[in-house]
């Protein structure tokens, strides 16, 4: 199965698992969140990516101007590895790290966990690309892609022993909306998917398509 349909089918048993009280908070949630077009007001195409700071786990501070000098850029912004959802793509993106690369860009994940947790992340899921610490989703709020929870949702991750805003280093509850984009050298946005439900998300041959795309507009630039 693809991405898509490994996603979707996943979402399928988590809805039919969740209580009635829980499914309506969620469902409550996603329609709350698409009235106020969190996913369609953020970073888009033709939008240039925000400058950014963000350290790994390590504690090694990576900046976007740097990441650039080398080439384009598949940036994800993933919610954390508490979520399913992120933990497959996370498996995708690591999966197409190789092809990503032959095409002359850089992978790169961004969680809101504080760098500590990054490390854990990376190392339990073998991640070999950059995943980039966004503490209390400062980069994802420069990007528009960030909202508070409801109190319903949080009442969901509190009985789930989830404490995000210790997790983020954050004074609220906050998450940033699944998204992934491929960045021109120029910072220039090519591609961006972005959707509050996070059981979707681009294949990663969307991906490899808009960065072909790129190479070959170089190519043609460069004759």
């Amino acid at each position: 199965m693809t991405l898509t349909e490994t996603l979707l089918e996943l979402s399928r048993h988590h809805t039919a698992a969740l209580s009635p009280h829980d499914r309506a908070d969620f469902e409550d949630e996603l329609d709350r969140l698409r009235m106020m077009r969190v996913a369609e007001e953020g970073l888009g195409v033709g939008d240039y990516l925000p400058d950014f700071a963000l350290k790994d786990g390590s504690g090694r501070t990576w900046t976007s101007s740097e990441l650039l000098d080398r080439g384009p850029l598949v940036l994800a912004l993933f919610r954390g590895d508490w979520c399913p959802y992120c933990n497959l793509t996370m498996a995708a993106l690591k999966e197409a790290r190789p092809a990503i690369e032959a095409l002359g860009a850089t992978a790169v994940g961004v969680m809101p966990d504080q760098r500590e947790h990054v490390t854990r992340t990376a190392a339990r899921h073998g991640i070999g690309y950059l995943l980039l610490s966004d503490p209390a989703n400062a980069f994802a709020r420069t990007c528009g892609l960030a909202y508070d929870l409801s109190p319903g949702y949080i009442r969901m991750h509190r009985e789930r022993g989830r404490d995000l805003p210790a997790q983020h280093g954050d004074s609220t509850w906050r998450l940033p909306v699944p998204a992934v984009f491929v960045v021109e050298p120029s910072a220039r946005v090519a591609f961006a998917f972005a959707d509050v439900d996070p059981s979707r998300w681009p294949d990663p041959e969307a991906l490899l398509a808009s960065l072909q795309e790129l190479r070959d507009a170089h190519a043609l630039l460069n004759r």
